[in-house]
């Protein structure tokens, strides 16, 4: 008791008012720690000093255990993209439910939501569907060097494709490890990863089309695939130039190299996703989250002789076994999620998010503190920082300046009943309107009027 005691007096006042905000997630919060370690099961839904417990959703709107109404501009980091318990995909999932959840055999609406993704996304002949978007990329990669014959993969800088290895090379980009911007070091997230993997990793600044240009044809003999976000997710949601990108597909074509998107998050931003934005195509697409209507599910698709080394057939063939690959119940929500979010629907989201990050610059500006929105479409993010941010070092460099501040207002954002990643990425789902953007525009404001007294004595620097 008494360390509890000194646990609550030396916290920030904004982390003892949300512990009194939030009393049962609390206690929740200390069983959790007994059969989890740090009291998490996913790291990424974690943050200090604990996460609320949720005990239902419904449309755009969370519900805890301590009984608060919480506009949801998470959505399971971009997954649910008509919110929580949309009927159409409840009632395809109850259907389902009852016949079976996996046969290990194909089924129909397998082949209907494969049939609808290659009809909308123009670079995608055949896929294969996996059980997560990690699943996806991996399956990527292996594609690549099989049909290349080459091992060396590039990333970028910042870059995020999942829970292995390789995916999370220089996630982070420190400043002190990562190198020079024209040939950035490969850096580990943590102490499991094997030397080997960084050496066969090459790191790409990110929107630097003449560095990546040079990188490309320098390891051209080894490198099997560049993988990309068109819009760099994990850190900062920052666009990738029409440049850099058209880069990457003229310099990869003409080394034999494959490119791959990563369009996990970025589907969302239309029909045909950000390449169809960007005019461009590549060899392999990754998907994952909303292709499964709220259930785990990753899809990798593309060029018909590159999905060719998955062919059972092929007696030189890719192995990709997993067990609910494709099962019946993911397909059932996917299907109907996807067939009810038309191109259309994405318009209408996209213009939500651009009156969102107008909103939030609005807010920022008239409160005085640094700050600006970035993104694309019906993605979101806030940065405690004015300056424009281009890569994923100057996003780093933003978030270091704004320390602490931005997990407050994380915090302060919450108890105003408006979540977002603990990174303050903001994302759109179709039952919310201007209705539910105005309600996180003022919530912004409310919060920032709230910081500014801490900013003025514990970070003035992101003062105006």
């Amino acid at each position: 008791m008494a360390s509890d005691k000194k646990t609550m007096q030396s916290e920030h006042p904004i982390d003892a008012r949300y512990r009194a905000w939030s009393p049962e997630s609390s206690q929740l919060s200390k069983r959790a720690c007994e059969v989890f370690p740090g009291g998490d099961t996913r790291a990424s839904a974690h943050y200090a000093p604990y996460p609320l417990t949720i005990q239902r959703g419904e449309g755009c709107y969370l519900y805890d255990v301590d009984g608060h109404q919480i506009l949801d501009f998470m959505n399971n980091f971009t997954s649910l993209i008509h919110g929580h318990g949309n009927a159409r995909v409840v009632d395809a999932v109850s259907k389902q439910a009852v016949i079976g959840t996996a046969y290990a055999a194909p089924s129909q609406n397998q082949i209907e939501l494969a049939e609808l993704i290659v009809a909308r996304v123009g670079s995608i002949d055949q896929l294969r569907f996996c059980s997560s978007g990690t699943e996806a990329t991996l399956m990527a990669i292996r594609c690549a060097r099989a049909f290349t014959a080459k091992q060396k993969i590039m990333k970028m800088e910042g870059g995020y494709h999942g829970s292995y290895e390789l995916a999370e090379v220089s996630l982070i980009p420190v400043p002190e490890f990562r190198g020079e911007l024209e040939r950035p070091n490969s850096l580990p997230v943590d102490g499991s990863f094997p030397d080997s993997v960084l050496q066969d990793t090459i790191v790409c600044p990110y929107n630097e089309p003449e560095l990546a240009k040079q990188l490309i044809e320098e390891n051209a003999d080894t490198l099997a695939a560049v993988i990309i976000e068109p819009l760099l997710g994990s850190m900062g949601m920052i666009p990738a130039n029409k440049r850099f990108l058209e880069t990457l597909r003229e310099t990869t074509e003409k080394n034999g190299v494959v490119l791959i998107f990563d369009e996990v998050i970025s589907l969302r931003l239309s029909g045909g996703g950000a390449q169809e934005i960007y005019g461009i195509k590549p060899d392999l697409t990754c998907m994952g989250k909303i292709i499964g209507g709220g259930l785990p599910v990753g899809s990798v698709g593309g060029k018909r002789e590159l999905m060719q080394v998955f062919n059972p057939t092929n007696p030189e063939r890719v192995f990709h076994a997993s067990t609910f690959s494709g099962n019946a119940l993911t397909m059932a929500a996917g299907l109907a999620a996807m067939t009810l979010y038309t191109p259309s629907e994405a318009e209408r989201l996209n213009r939500l998010g651009d009156m969102l990050r107008r909103g939030f610059d609005q807010a920022l500006q008239q409160s005085g503190i640094r700050g600006h929105a970035t993104g694309l479409g019906s993605l979101v993010n806030l940065h405690l920082t004015d300056k424009p941010l281009h890569d994923s070092r100057d996003a780093m460099e933003g978030m270091l300046g704004a320390g602490h501040i931005g997990r407050l207002l994380h915090l302060c954002m919450l108890q105003r009943g408006v979540m977002s990643a603990s990174r303050l990425m903001y994302c759109i789902s179709t039952p919310m309107t201007e209705t539910e953007i105005n309600i996180a525009i003022t919530a912004l404001s409310e919060s920032l009027s709230e910081l500014r007294p801490y900013i003025e004595t514990e970070r003035p620097g992101l003062l105006i």
